[in-house]
């Protein structure tokens, strides 16, 4: 089984680096490394030759801004794996065995289509865990992130995915521009018959650097009210749309206080609704909601 290592960059060389550096340590043989330079500033050709040279390292360099989903999809697109194993350019890998435990266990696993992986963030001298269960799941079952287990979504920092998931599902949904792309992606291949699985012995450190969208008061915020109109009424059963909307209004309009942002709040609901009226409804079947619900999904909010 081969494995696609996927990395998309912008103007952070020296986190780069850092990332690349834990990539090739991996003693798994069957590797390759593609890695695209989402048009920084400063072509990325020159210094990384200078430092890396590699002969599962390609690179590639896009004319123009791709943002997350299509830089993912250009990469999955050249690769020639049988698995890809996104991660961000800011995060590091925990130790050189990590590419060896994905293939092993998606080798034990024939259904389980994509893995959902540990990611600790560090921040402001503090920790947090970035895993696929909500805080009151969590809280309800401390030991939950230690134990391998079925999961409902997976976080974009640092996860794998079987090829043969994208050839069935499509790649991931370009026009959400920023946020919520893995949820959307985790949808249609749970409604596809995939299961999606959490291994926490397969970590990644993340040292999160500010994104390009970010750096714009409320655009980041803007993007996922949007979006939240989007995957709501695409997939969810028809009684549970206007719940889980409200509810994640009141969560944004809570973090457009603290921001300061009502402005982009606004912008993104009535993106939202714009929204509705050009998606097609293609709600989740009765096998794929009661996955959800088994396995930490989220229906009502």
């Amino acid at each position: 089984m081969k494995v696609s290592v996927l990395i998309g960059t912008r103007d952070r060389f020296w986190q780069l680096m850092r990332c690349l550096e834990t990539v090739l340590e991996q003693d798994y043989p069957d590797l390759e490394i593609l890695l695209l330079d989402d048009h920084s500033a400063e072509p990325l050709a020159g210094r990384l030759h200078q430092y890396v040279s590699d002969e599962r390292l390609r690179l590639f360099r896009s004319s123009r801004p791709l943002g997350v989903a299509a830089g993912r999809n250009f990469l999955m697109r050249q690769a020639t794996g049988d698995v890809y194993v996104v991660i961000d350019d800011d995060a590091m890998l925990d130790d050189s065995g990590a590419m060896t435990r994905i293939v092993r266990h998606l080798e034990k696993h024939p259904f389980t289509g994509i893995l959902a992986l540990k990611v600790i963030d560090h921040q402001n001298g503090a920790q947090q865990l970035l895993v696929p269960f909500s805080r009151r799941w969590r809280n309800k079952r401390p030991g939950l992130p230690e134990a391998a287990q079925t999961c409902s979504y997976f976080l974009g920092g640092f996860h794998a995915i079987r090829k043969q998931v994208i050839d069935i599902c499509g790649p991931y949904y370009e026009g959400l521009i920023f946020g919520e792309e893995e949820l959307d992606l985790s949808y249609r291949a749970i409604g596809a018959g995939f299961a999606i699985q959490y291994l926490p012995d397969v970590i990644a450190h993340h040292y999160p650097a500010q994104s390009v969208v970010g750096k714009r008061r409320g655009a980041e915020l803007h993007h996922h009210v949007r979006n939240r109109f989007f995957l709501a009424y695409k997939y969810l059963p028809a009684l549970a749309v206007p719940v889980y909307l409200l509810v994640w209004l009141l969560i944004y309009a809570l973090q457009a206080g603290r921001q300061l942002a009502f402005g982009a709040y606004l912008t993104g609901f009535w993106a939202g609704i714009r929204e509705l009226r050009k998606t097609k409804r293609m709600p989740l079947n009765r096998a794929a909601v009661h996955y959800l619900k088994l396995h930490y999904g989220r229906v009502w909010y």
